[in-house]
């Protein structure tokens, strides 16, 4: 009840966004550009250790990912290249966070390697799969509990090794989740 409360509040909230940003002219694609601007703005300050001020791009690059959603939406703009080019926007993002944070302490490359391998397997299985008849989505540790996860990461920085391990193993648990979930829905097929 309350979950259903919630997503009618929020679908009317994003409905007003995209109405409102929809009418600026400006194409959801233009807000996807701006989830690398951002998010590599991000990259910028976790390399140099001013990681709260990272900390605000990543926000800012997630509120890009809302509002392009948003107005594609609402103003019927949804494209088949608009979900790639938004796709391949958040994975460059993501994978560029990790990276920046083994460039500044070499100590994190086995974590940041572990969890940039593990949640594009899940996503290569859920891409895979839907393409094939299967479904994707769906386990334990998907975008928004990543980026929740980083961002405390960054917050509590001497936590953050043991963050990017965590993000790790559940990623990998989600690939198991949506590839025995495929396996029971492609078989049947």
């Amino acid at each position: 009840m309350l979950t259903e409360k919630f997503r009618e509040i929020f679908k009317g909230f994003s409905n007003k966004i995209g109405e409102i940003l929809g009418k600026t002219g400006l194409s959801p694609n233009f807000f996807t550009s701006l989830i690398l601007v951002f998010g590599f703005v991000a990259v910028y300050f976790i390399y140099l250790g001013s990681f709260k001020i990272a900390i605000l791009f990543i926000l800012i690059s997630g509120l890009m990912d809302f509002i392009d959603g948003a107005v594609a939406k609402v103003n019927k703009k949804e494209t088949k290249f608009g979900a790639l080019f938004d796709s391949v926007s958040d994975k460059t993002t993501e994978i560029s966070w990790y990276l920046a944070l083994g460039l500044f302490n070499p100590q994190l490359w086995l974590g940041a390697s572990l969890a940039i391998a593990t949640f594009m397997l899940s996503s290569y299985i859920s891409k895979h799969a839907k393409a094939v008849g299967g479904k994707g989505g769906g386990g334990l540790m998907e975008r928004k509990e990543r980026l929740i996860l980083i961002i405390l990461g960054l917050l509590f920085i001497s936590y953050i090794s043991y963050i990017l391990y965590i993000i790790a193993f559940f990623s990998f648990i989600t690939s198991l989740q949506r590839f025995f979930r495929n396996y029971k829905i492609l078989r049947s097929l």
